[in-house]
């Protein structure tokens, strides 16, 4: 378990910043499925809290599977997790 708590979700409108798309985290997409980074941006706008925790926990087991199969780790796709996390409002 990654140890991070998830705090519900707002139902606020998020908080969006500018440059969202240029300030979020770089990650490797090619050496992930399409639907990932699809899945991840509709949670967010969905404002899916309980949908990212789970897929933040996913990225978290498969860390030591992803290094194997890309040379990498998750690191940076649980980074985009978080952010999209803090976008929808998450963690208020």
């Amino acid at each position: 378990m990654s140890g991070l708590v998830l705090a519900g979700c707002s139902s606020s409108p998020a908080e969006i910043p500018e440059n969202t798309e240029n300030e979020r985290a770089i990650v490797p997409w090619q050496d992930y499925a399409p639907e990932v980074k699809i899945r991840l941006d509709e949670m967010m706008e969905a404002k899916d809290c309980s949908g990212l925790q789970a897929q933040f926990d996913i990225s978290y087991s498969n860390n030591d599977a992803t290094m194997s199969r890309t040379g990498h780790n998750n690191a940076d796709l649980m980074r985009y997790t978080d952010e999209a996390m803090q976008i929808a409002g998450c963690y208020e």
